[in-house]
Parts: C-alpha cells; sequence; structure tokens
C-alpha cells in the first residue's frame, strides 16, 4: 500500500528485493486500515470464537498429523513437517539445495 505513514518492512523477495508495496484486495478499496477493519471485526466475531479451537487443533493439536489429520483434510507435502529429512544427510548438492528452498518456502 503506497503513501503509509509508516515504512514497514515486509521482507525480500526471492530475488532479494525489498518488499514495500502490498497489494490490497479489491474489496480493501485501496485503503489499508479498510484491510484491517474487516480483519479485526472478522477475528474478533463469534463465528471466530465459537470455533477458535477447531483451529487450533488443526495447527498445534491432535489433527497436524496422521488419521485425524487426513480426516481433516488438513495433511501437506511431506517437507512441509519438521524433521522428516535429515538435510545433511542428502548427498547430491542439487537435491539438497532443492529440498533446503522447499522447507524455507513451505515448510
Amino acid at each position: 500500500v503506497s503513501g503509509e505513514p509508516r515504512q514497514l518492512r515486509h521482507g525480500l523477495t526471492q530475488r532479494g528485493l525489498d518488499v514495500r508495496d502490498v497489494v490490497l484486495p479489491p474489496w480493501a478499496q485501496g485503503d489499508a486500515r479498510v484491510f484491517i477493519r474487516k480483519h479485526r471485526r472478522a477475528l474478533e466475531s463469534e463465528y471466530v470464537s465459537a470455533h477458535l479451537h477447531e483451529w487450533i487443533d488443526l495447527i498445534f493439536g491432535f489433527k497436524q498429523r496422521g488419521k485425524a489429520a487426513a480426516e481433516a483434510q488438513n495433511v501437506f507435502y511431506y517437507l512441509t513437517y519438521e524433521g522428516v529429512v535429515d538435510i545433511s544427510a542428502i548427498e547430491d548438492p542439487v537435491e539438497r539445495i532443492s529440498t533446503i528452498a522447499q522447507i524455507n518456502n513451505f515448510g
């Protein structure tokens, strides 16, 4: 979002370019305050309060892995799970770099 009173650092792109501007969805009408206000309203809603425990189960709880995760359609590519690959054991340098890149981007 251009013209913000504060210049927030949003990190770097894969090419190492500084991310300064964020493209807001059309419903935010180009206004970061509208974007934040709508998200805040949604996060503080009765619906979210009533269902927050379900999200916690998916992200931190028993539905992270295994049968419960599969039943909740909460399964991801194997590299997104911590500890499933020993990077130091990968001998092929191209495969090692590729694996690290996937973990950095998706894990």
